[in-house]
């Protein structure tokens, strides 16, 4: 074997060995990334977002609001609390409300399962509120959610059924 046939076999080699890797970097959540063991989105951590909606039954009304909370994932199990501040448009009146809710539910992938209940202003006055929902992480930080809370006040069963779509911004 020539010596220019050598040094370049040699040249070869060595780029290969010691040359780092190039691969396609799909972030923490993406192609078996590594939010939640590699499958699905990272529910970990806080959000805050928008919502919207109305009480579709008896007195109707529209609500819109804020809200903030923060998430703990313990394998698929996810539990929260989050706090909402909105206002609920009736016809003849507009009352405000916030709350602070408690939640538990499970991680299904992108998305996540839950009940929520809590307590705070309701329609200007003490109360609580109990429901359920789903969120559905659809990028690396963003999830869209569908929401639906019976809420009362103290010492009654709930008057209203509020529903609500919303959508949050992961941090």
């Amino acid at each position: 074997m020539s010596l220019a046939l050598r040094l370049a076999a040699l040249l070869t080699a060595t780029t290969a060995l010691t040359a780092a890797a190039q691969a396609q970097d799909y972030g923490p959540y993406g192609y078996g990334g590594g939010g939640m063991g590699g499958y699905g989105f990272d529910w970990d951590g806080f959000y805050a977002g928008v919502y919207g909606g109305g009480v579709p039954f008896g007195e109707t009304s529209l609500n819109a609001g804020v809200f903030t909370g923060v998430n703990v994932s313990l394998d698929s199990a996810v539990f929260g609390v989050e706090a909402q501040l909105g206002a609920d448009f009736a016809d003849d009146s507009t009352s405000f409300d916030a709350l602070v809710l408690g939640k538990g539910g499970m991680a299904f992938g992108d998305a996540l399962a839950y009940a929520t209940g809590g307590l705070g202003v309701v329609s200007g006055d003490w109360g609580y509120a109990v429901g359920g929902g789903v969120d559905y992480g659809f990028t690396d930080y963003m999830s869209v959610r569908g929401e639906v809370l019976g809420t009362g006040q103290w010492g009654d069963m709930p008057d209203d059924m509020r529903v609500s779509a919303g959508v949050a911004f992961h941090m």
